[in-house]
C-alpha cells in the first residue's frame, strides 16, 4: 500500500493529489514503523518521506515545510518506538516497528545516549541471566540493522557507577562515559572491575562484557566482507531467481553423494576458473557436462547454486549445509560466494558449530571467520572447557592460543615404538 501512495505522489499532476498521498502515508503511520521482521533488501533506497519531498512542486513551499515537519514527527515517533522497546528488552517488538529506514546513529532517550549504550550501562550490568540473554540477542540484531559499537558520544559529564549492594559502598565502581564508544565503555568496565575494589566479585558481569565485545568484534568482520556491496533492486533477485528454476537452461549435472543437481553451464564458466577449465576442456567433465562431488551433500551444491544465482537462499541451511556449500566454492576459486557464505557462518557460531567451523575456517586460511571464531572461543565457557580436556582439534587448539602439540600427560599415556638408524 505505502508503494502505491508513494507511485500516486510521484507522478500526480496536481498539488491535491501530492497533499493527499503525503497526508495518508503520514495517517498511516503503521506502514511506516510496522513490518514482520528484519529484511535489508526490502528497506534499500530512499526513504518514503523524502520520495514524497521530491515529487512536490516548486510552486508549495508550505505545503513542503508541513511535510518536513511530519516527517520530523515520525522520526521522533520512530526513535521513543525503538528505545521503548529496548528498554523493555523486547526484540520481537522492535523487529515488528522499528521503521525500515530508521537512523541507528541518533541519540536516544532521555539522556541522548547511542542505542549500544543500554546494552552496557550501569542498569544493563544489574541485569538478571534470562535478562542479558534477551539483551545479547537484542545486541545480535541491532548490529546486523547497522548500530555501530564505535560510535562515540560527545563530551559530557556523567558517570555509570556500581556497587556490590547498597550496604557495601567500598565495592563501588565508576565510570565516565563522555567521549566513550559503547565498544571502549565496555574496556573501560573491564578495567575498572579487574582491580576488584572492596574485594568485589565482578565474574558474572565480567562474563557478559566479553560476550558483548565478542558480539562487537565478529559484527566488525561482517562489515569488512560487506564493504562493497551495493542495493538490487528486488526485480533483478527475483529474474535471477527464475534463471536458477529455469530447468530447460541446465545443461550441467553434479553428481552429489545423495543426487544430482543441475546447473546453466555459462553462468558457472563465467564465476569459475576450475569450473570453465574442467567443462571447455577434452576430460570427461567436458564431454559427457557431469562433475562428480561425492564427497558433498545435494543440499551443499544447491545451497552454492543459490548464492552464485542470487546471494540468497530460500532455504533455511544449517552450519554443516553452510560448510559444504563453503567447501565448494573455495574449491572451485569463487571467492564472492565463499565471503557470503562466510558472512553466513558468523551468525552460526555457537558451543557446538564451533569445532567444524573453525576448524574450516583456518584449514581454509578465512582470515575473518578465523578471527571471529577466536572471540568466541577465548569467551565461551564450553568451548574452553573443550580445550582444557584436549577435546580439540589442533589447528582449533592452536587458534584459541594453546600449543599444537597435547599436554604431558597425553603424551605421556601414548607408547611408542622407536626405531634407531644404526
Amino acid at each position: 500500500m505505502t508503494f502505491r501512495l508513494l507511485r500516486a505522489a510521484r507522478f500526480a499532476s496536481r498539488t491535491s493529489a501530492v497533499r493527499a498521498s503525503a497526508l495518508a502515508v503520514t495517517a498511516g503511520s503503521a506502514s511506516l514503523l510496522k513490518k514482520p521482521a528484519y529484511a535489508p533488501a526490502s528497506c534499500q533506497g530512499e526513504k518514503p518521506w523524502d520520495q514524497l519531498r521530491a515529487a512536490l512542486p516548486d510552486s508549495e513551499p508550505g505545503l513542503a515545510a508541513e511535510l518536513a515537519l511530519k516527517a520530523s514527527m515520525a522520526a521522533m515517533l520512530g526513535a521513543n518506538v525503538v528505545h521503548g522497546f529496548v528498554t523493555i528488552r523486547d526484540l520481537e517488538g522492535l523487529r515488528a516497528f522499528a521503521p525500515c529506514s530508521f537512523d541507528w546513529s541518533q541519540l536516544l532517550g532521555e539522556h541522548k545516549r547511542p542505542v549500544l549504550f543500554y546494552f552496557v550501562d550501569g542498569e544493563s550490568l544489574c541485569e538478571s541471566e534470562a535478562e542479558r540473554n534477551h539483551s545479547l540477542k537484542m545486541v545480535e540484531w541491532l548490529l546486523q540493522v547497522g548500530a555501530d559499537p564505535q560510535q562515540r558520544l560527545p563530551a559530557a559529564e556523567g558517570s555509570f557507577w556500581l556497587q556490590k549492594g547498597r550496604d557495601k559502598p567500598d565495592t563501588q565502581i565508576e565510570v565516565r562515559y563522555g567521549g566513550h564508544s559503547a565498544l571502549s565503555l565496555a574496556f573501560a568496565w573491564l578495567r575498572e572491575m579487574k582491580k576488584r575494589t572492596g574485594n568485589a566479585d565482578w565474574t558474572r558481569q565480567e562474563q557478559h562484557l566479553k560476550q558483548v565485545i565478542s558480539l562487537f568484534s565478529r559484527s566488525s568482520s561482517q562489515q569488512t566482507l560487506n564493504g562493497a556491496d551495493v542495493a538490487v533492486p528486488q526485480s533483478i533477485v527475483d529474474l535471477w531467481e527464475s534463471m536458477r528454476d529455469l530447468t530447460a537452461s541446465h545443461n550441467v549435472i553434479f553428481e552429489s553423494s545423495d543426487g544430482e543437481v543441475a546447473a546453466n553451464e555459462h553462468i558457472l564458466t563465467v564465476a569459475s576458473p576450475v569450473l570453465k577449465a574442467m567443462l571447455e576442456s577434452a576430460m570427461k567433465e567436458g564431454t559427457s557436462k557431469r562433475i562428480q562431488v561425492k564427497d558433498s551433500p545435494s543440499s551443499g551444491i544447491s545451497l552454492f547454486l543459490d548464492v552464485l544465482y542470487t546471494s540468497s537462499t530460500r532455504e533455511d541451511p544449517d552450519h554443516e549445509t553452510v560448510l559444504a556449500a563453503v567447501d565448494l566454492a573455495h574449491r572451485w576459486q569463487v571467492h564472492s560466494v565463499v565471503q557470503i557464505l562466510c558472512t553466513a557462518l558468523h551468525g552460526m557460531i555457537d558451543a557446538n558449530s564451533f569445532v567444524a567451523i573453525a576448524e574450516a575456517a583456518v584449514l581454509k586460511g578465512l582470515e575473518t571467520l578465523v578471527r571471529a571464531c577466536t572471540s568466541f572461543g577465548s569467551t565461551d565457557q564450553q568451548v574452553q572447557a573443550m580445550l582444557e580436556k584436549g577435546d580439540l582439534p589442533v589447528a582449533v587448539r592452536k587458534l584459541v592460543g594453546k600449543p599444537e602439540h597435547e599436554s604431558r600427560e597425553q603424551q605421556e599415556s601414548k607408547k611408542r615404538r622407536r626405531f634407531r638408524s644404526s
